[in-house]
């Protein structure tokens, strides 16, 4: 059930990163940034083995779908213009801040 969600996800964040490509607003910078970090953790080949596998098929489901939920709010609110849920995305940023270097552009 995964597989097509991330597709979806990954093809957003390829849209996103088309569409910014020439931005550089240091907010939609740090959006992108932690969609593609998002996006990221979603893909990771160790929830799919877990979740096949049945060890920690609970945890595994829960990390997928919280990083998905995670991306599509970014991803929506940013699509939108809508006013950016900083506190969300500070809250995000700390959660989840491997990659502090991430190139959203390389989506593009």
């Amino acid at each position: 059930w995964i597989y097509p969600q991330l597709h979806a996800a990954a093809q957003r964040m390829s849209d996103l990163a088309r569409a910014h490509s020439k931005n550089s607003n240091p907010l939609i910078d740090r959006i992108l940034k932690q969609t593609a970090r998002e996006l990221l953790l979603a893909q990771a080949s160790d929830w799919a083995f877990l979740m096949k596998t049945g060890t920690a098929k609970e945890y595994a489901t829960s990390r997928t779908t919280d990083h998905l939920a995670r991306f599509n709010r970014l991803h929506d609110q940013l699509v939108a213009n809508d006013d950016v849920d900083l506190a969300f995305l500070a809250e995000c940023e700390q959660r989840d801040n491997l990659f502090p270097k991430v190139n959203w552009r390389h989506y593009a």
